[in-house]
């Protein structure tokens, strides 16, 4: 299977690369050429993505808690140090859902889901693309936020992940204004 996109010598972070959608995203990057920092908040799994990944070597698996600051500072520079670079493509694929009803949704799920989903996301794009800025590469960056469908038709059961995925969508549209110039 032959890709129309080439990310030779592009350096890629992914959130939530252990697994699903996002270890799915690493694999396509690396089969296109760039060099991936699979960060998940399990390293294992992490690590397991990396093992999977052509060329060996060339990728690097870092345990990243997106709802955290200073975790997400230490997977930033690890990965510039570890790959030699800083990354010009960002996938912020780390996320959850809970399935609840919101009648009887408890407080702290409704904002596990935001904290994991939105805050994430922001504090992961806020760090990157400060250092794109930082280092004058931003030109040559692209950032890719999954959201889900259900940001913007709703779902049943499911009402705090749907706005979460809602909000990570004008989150990403805003940003992308600001970015633009």
């Amino acid at each position: 299977m032959t890709s129309g996109t080439n990310f030779h010598g592009k350096i890629a972070m992914v959130t939530g690369g252990g697994s699903g959608i996002g270890r799915a995203v690493c694999r396509i990057l690396a089969r296109d050429g760039a060099r991936v920092s699979v960060c998940d908040a399990n390293l294992p799994s992490a690590s397991e993505t990396v093992v999977s990944l052509e060329p060996p070597g060339a990728h690097v698996a870092l345990r990243m808690d997106v709802t955290d600051k200073d975790s997400v500072r230490a997977a930033l520079s690890a990965t510039q140090e570890k790959l030699k670079g800083t990354p010009t493509l960002l996938v912020n694929s780390a996320g959850i859902v809970q399935r609840s009803c919101f009648l009887e949704m408890a407080e702290e799920t409704f904002m596990e889901l935001v904290h994991v989903n939105l805050k994430g996301t922001f504090l992961v794009s806020q760090a990157v693309c400060n250092a794109m800025l930082d280092r004058d590469v931003a030109k040559e960056g692209a950032v890719v936020n999954i959201a889900s469908l259900a940001g913007k038709n709703g779902l049943a059961m499911k009402s705090g992940y749907a706005a979460t995925k809602g909000a990570v969508m004008a989150f990403t549209k805003s940003c992308a204004k600001e970015l633009a110039k």
